[in-house]
């Protein structure tokens, strides 16, 4: 990444947001300052639990781990960790994966890109006033079925979705947090300010 970007990663994301009391040691002692795994959304938890299900009782094998529903009762703001990971303490940054709304609903690229620009700004109105907004975005989320005509739709919903309702649904979001006096920062820049 510092060959590429000129930046050296100081955070870590685990794949799935599948986390760990053990990782997060592992990754304080690699000498790491921010940990963005945490991802407390039930929609999201029960979506996976139900496709590992399906794929088990199909005869399919998955390498995807599933994390503790207890993780679900995580903070939905950035937090110093405790032991479990889930409560806060005073061990690592969490900058949690963001969820809008009493219900926690995923505020992540693949989401709002599945929603479009309207549905996109309304939920992200349910966060206008929050100390910290976490918008995630994969690489996946900048590509459409005719770039990875490989990868099933069925696995990946939002590839059927055009580049230019993404990008457009993606600007709507930032317009909002910018009208609303949000600073747009890497997450390492916004880790330092909560350090």
């Amino acid at each position: 990444m510092h060959a590429a970007l000129g930046v050296r990663p100081t955070g870590f994301r685990a794949p799935g947001y599948t986390m760990t009391d053990d990782l997060l040691d592992a990754i304080q002692a690699s000498g790491l300052t921010y940990d963005s795994s945490v991802f407390p959304c039930p929609p999201y938890y029960a979506a996976k639990a139900a496709r590992l299900l399906r794929m088990k009782l199909g005869g399919q094998s998955s390498r995807a781990i599933l994390d503790t529903p207890r993780v679900l009762r995580a903070p939905t703001t950035p937090y110093r960790v405790g032991r479990p990971y889930w409560t806060p303490g005073t061990g690592l940054l969490e900058m949690p994966i963001q969820v809008a709304g009493p219900l926690r609903l995923p505020f992540i690229g693949t989401s709002l890109s599945m929603l479009g620009p309207s549905a996109a700004r309304l939920l992200t109105r349910s966060l206008i006033g929050a100390p910290f907004v976490n918008l995630e975005l994969h690489g996946v989320d900048f590509l459409e079925a005719r770039d990875v005509p490989s990868v099933p739709s069925a696995l990946q919903p939002d590839l059927r979705v055009p580049l230019r309702r993404k990008l457009e649904t993606f600007a709507a979001v930032l317009a909002l947090l910018r009208e609303h006096g949000y600073a747009l920062l890497r997450l390492d820049e916004a880790a330092r300010a909560f350090s």
